[in-house]
């Protein structure tokens, strides 16, 4: 997962522990709540020692959003290897994208502001956790369609761009916190069967 304003060396107890203090404190009281300053002295070090190893405060936040989302991306990635045709496959894919965006974001979403942060405001991370979305997205459109259940006809990266689009809203805190649980499920469901629909052969 790309990450910008990191420094020093990427493998080095300090860095995590770093990571580790900032994340506590970032839960406890709020990204946005928490200075530098203050993460050094939850470590008894000071803010230069930190900037040894992360250029800003979001620098930090990027670090833990990654590793927030690699987690999410994970999990998304287990159900490539499940032995599911690709449209089951595809509905289980979207549902779970749904329901792990919507813990993250809205259930979770004071202990995870520095995600909802990062989604907000465009972070390099989230550009990532996108790219991984598409990335699995067109894994299953191409085994669909080398297994005779999708459409050929349309360009693989035209259909992927417009799954894409359709993912948006149910992975976005914006979106995803104005509606209820119901109406995400039932939008999703929408969502997926007019996809599936536009797929066939």
């Amino acid at each position: 997962m790309p990450t910008s304003g990191q420094r020093g060396p990427a493998t080095h107890d300090r860095r995590s522990q770093i990571i580790s203090v900032a994340n506590d404190l970032f839960r406890e009281f709020g990204y946005r709540k928490t200075s530098v300053a203050e993460i050094g002295k939850a470590m008894g070090i000071s803010t230069a020692y930190i900037y040894r190893f992360f250029k800003s405060k979001q620098a930090i936040g990027e670090a833990i959003c990654a590793h927030t989302l690699e987690q999410m991306d994970e999990r998304l990635r287990e159900i490539l290897s499940l032995e599911l045709s690709p449209t089951k496959r595809f509905r289980l894919f979207m549902s779970t994208a749904l329901t792990l965006s919507y813990e993250l974001l809205v259930v979770e979403r004071e202990v995870n502001e520095v995600v909802v942060e990062a989604v907000e405001g465009d972070w390099c991370t989230v550009a990532g956790h996108h790219a991984q979305i598409y990335s699995m997205l067109e894994q299953i459109i191409d085994e669909g369609r080398h297994k005779g259940e999708f459409e050929k006809k349309t360009p693989l990266d035209e259909v992927v761009d417009g799954l894409a689009e359709l993912i948006v809203p149910y992975i976005n805190p914006a979106c995803v916190s104005k509606r209820s649980w119901h109406e995400l499920q039932k939008g999703m469901s929408a969502t997926t069967n007019l996809a599936l629909r536009s797929l066939a052969i």
